[in-house]
């Protein structure tokens, strides 16, 4: 009986991490206070987001090397990350009332442009004793008849962690979020200002 006494904890920990229940997290790139500093007479429709086959998981992904990945246990997304991207994109815009109306992929409403977005890394990525949060992702707006281009922007940003709690993920996720659409914002605003010849 002796010899078992010390196996206990163990045991213990072990049953109750299998039975751990699972906390789900959301991603908000909620737009600053004040709006943009002029209304595009656009309709803008965010098309459906592609995102890296490893990323389509529920639970979010945790790296120690950049070829290995792992899976948290307890720590998932409340949706799919394409939807809460998508979401979190629609949500932005909306606050930020640059374009004369916004709309999800699915809209019946015949957009002037759209933007395309594709995911490539969304994850928690340890370097040395630090842990950060990782988002590379492409986004494009383009005229929806004749498919030009007008804008691109990509980015691979990390943003360091205060630990290694699975909470404060998304809420830098989020900012890398809200930071890189005010750059597009930013950018699409010049390109419109230029006088055309």
């Amino acid at each position: 009986m002796k010899c078992l006494f010390p196996l206990l904890p163990a045991v213990l920990g072990l049953v109750l991490s299998c039975c751990a229940m699972p906390r789900y997290f959301d991603l908000q790139a909620d737009a600053p206070q004040e709006r943009a500093r002029m209304t595009i007479d656009k309709t803008l429709a965010i098309d459906r987001v592609e995102i890296n086959e490893t990323y389509r998981d529920y639970r979010i992904i945790l790296r120690d090397s950049p070829f290995r990945v792992k899976y948290a246990n307890v720590a998932q997304w409340s949706k799919a990350p394409d939807d809460l991207i998508a979401d979190a994109v629609l949500s932005f815009w909306r606050g930020r009332v640059l374009f004369k109306k916004i709309t999800a992929w699915d809209s019946p409403v015949e957009p002037d442009w759209i933007m395309r977005i594709r995911i490539e890394a969304l994850e928690k990525y340890r370097v040395g004793r630090r842990w950060q949060a990782r988002r590379a992702m492409a986004i494009e707006i383009a005229e929806s008849e004749e498919d030009l281009i007008l804008l691109a922007h990509a980015f691979d940003r990390r943003l360091e962690l205060g630990g290694e709690k699975d909470r404060l993920l998304p809420e830098a996720i989020s900012r890398i979020l809200r930071e890189e659409l005010l750059k597009v914002e930013a950018t699409l605003l010049q390109e419109l200002e230029k006088p055309r010849a």
